[in-house]
């Protein structure tokens, strides 16, 4: 005679609660072999029990109850193993999804720091660089920032799918030296492994570089102090970069821009 078990049995050799246990059957995953037609008790065999594990598993594997059924009610294994191939592939899917939105996140978490030590004293050093390949979009004339955003909605796309590269602005050397004023010529993203044509392609040139790091967009005082040690050394810049450290999100104008002035 096949032995059976109550509901509370299975409860505590599944680990199954009884709630789960009755909505399975209510919706024809696992019946029960038997129910007392008097008390309205059900009763479990063995091969239930094994498929209720089964129906966990599944359930842990993140399958909702409508796959499970579907797996559950195979006609072939043949056919389960596909099932379960497109599961893997869905899932592999999905942690590439969450691995992109964790890359989001921490750079989130890492921008908006404390600001440097001494960027608010208009610091001026040097600095050697390598020559860093781009991606660069330019306007046909020099621009504030708004017009330029404006002009340039492609980098924009290009700057959200590919957040963590190196960015910034080229700006213009007249209005910087003579005009006391931030006009930008273009802006760029480090080139490495992006898709671009040719023609967008540039080469930020090695050399020395005079640096400061300061929130560009906030007020103008550090573009002072910048043409003012140019003009006490007697030279004059021949690029002009303001590369973005840290994105204030809350406050755009607060973010932190390393100016980079080839001499």
């Amino acid at each position: 005679m096949t032995r059976l078990y109550s509901i509370g049995d299975v409860h505590e050799m599944t680990g199954l609660s009884v709630s789960a246990l009755r909505y399975y059957a209510d919706m024809k995953v696992v019946c029960p072999v038997r129910i007392d037609r008097q008390t309205g008790y059900r009763y479990y065999d063995f091969d239930d029990i094994q498929r209720l594990k089964t129906v966990g598993y599944l359930k842990k594997a993140g399958f909702s109850l409508a796959e499970i059924t579907v797996v559950m009610e195979a006609a072939s294994e043949e056919e389960r193993r596909l099932l379960m191939s497109e599961r893997m592939e869905q899932t592999q899917k999905q942690m590439k999804r969450l691995k992109e939105r964790m890359s989001m996140m921490e750079w989130l978490t890492s921008q908006n720091p404390a600001p440097e030590a001494g960027h608010e004293s208009y610091r001026i050093h040097q600095k050697q660089m390598d020559s860093r390949r781009v991606w660069m979009t330019e306007t046909a004339k020099p621009c504030e920032v708004e017009d330029f955003y404006r002009q340039t909605g492609v980098l924009m796309a290009e700057e959200m799918a590919d957040f963590q590269k190196m960015r910034g602005y080229l700006l213009e050397e007249t209005a910087f030296m003579e005009g006391k004023k931030l006009a930008i010529e273009g802006s760029f993203i480090s080139g490495g492994d992006c898709v671009s044509t040719e023609k967008n392609q540039s080469i930020l040139p090695k050399g020395n570089y005079i640096c400061m790091t300061t929130a560009i967009f906030r007020e103008d005082k550090w573009i002072r102090a910048l043409s003012r040690y140019f003009a006490e050394k007697d030279m004059r810049p021949r690029i002009i970069l303001a590369v973005l450290k840290h994105k204030d999100f809350y406050n755009w104008r607060h973010s932190l821009y390393e100016v980079q002035i080839l001499v």
